[in-house]
């Protein structure tokens, strides 16, 4: 009967342990996968921001080096 008892008490631990295992691995993906939502949208607006340095830059070379001499009066 001893030996049914330890057997059970070993089942059960071993259950516990696969579930504690199986809820920290989808933690753990929950959480990458937070990291790449978050990544992805760095990225997102790091595109937006060149895009915005870009236009910035072009706008700034058209005013100086525009087609029409200014000169200062």
């Amino acid at each position: 009967m001893t030996s049914d008892t330890e057997r059970s008490e070993a089942v059960v631990d071993d259950y516990k342990k696969h579930k504690l295992a199986g809820s920290a691995l989808r933690r753990i993906q929950e959480i990458v996968h937070g990291f790449d939502q978050e990544r992805a949208t760095d990225i997102r607006l790091a595109r937006i921001g060149i895009v915005i340095i870009l236009l910035l830059l072009g706008l700034a070379v058209y005013f100086l080096f525009g087609l029409e001499t200014r000169t200062l009066s």
